[in-house]
């Protein structure tokens, strides 16, 4: 595995543009290799099992970067002449954190439909391609997706009775 290693650093920083972060996602894959051993049924090589757990990975990343981005960007963007509040500040985190956990509460393929879509602006066309299945399965999953999400994020707001 150590001749995959340099390769998969190389693909991870170009899709991430960070070679740090890329070698801790490739670490996170071989982590997670590791930890999988014993329910691993080959199917395919080694390699191609490598590469698909680093470009999920990336993903994820991706995912995660872009929440932290828009966050900061939110945060930039109020036109707030005093701070926020501890309480402010609780309630913008347990949403975040809400929305978080219900895109990672998605099933596989209706995550990586709305990761694609949502998260990295690319089309319904375009998200078919990657994900090799038709533009109405995008639209049927972007849509259960979008609905998923929403009732969890509200979910989470009826049940904060201390802010307004």
């Amino acid at each position: 595995m150590d001749l995959c290693w340099a390769d998969l650093v190389r693909y991870a920083a170009r899709q991430l543009g960070d070679v740090e972060l890329a070698r801790d996602v490739v670490q996170e894959a071989f982590i997670q290799v590791w930890e999988r051993r014993r329910g691993w049924r080959p199917r395919g090589s080694a390699r191609a099992y490598l590469y698909r757990i680093v470009q999920h990975l990336v993903i994820d990343e991706k995912r995660k970067q872009g929440v932290r981005r828009r966050w900061a960007e939110v945060q930039q963007w109020q036109d707030s002449p005093r701070p926020a509040t501890p309480a402010e500040e609780f309630d913008a985190k347990v949403l975040a954190d809400a929305f978080e956990a219900a895109v990672a509460a998605l099933p596989h393929r209706r995550r990586d439909v709305f990761e694609l879509v949502f998260q990295r602006g690319l089309s319904h066309a375009e998200a078919a391609a990657v994900l090799d299945i038709s533009v109405q399965t995008v639209a049927n999953q972007m849509s259960a997706a979008l609905r998923s999400v929403r009732q969890a994020v509200s979910a989470t707001q009826g049940g904060q009775g201390w802010s307004g």
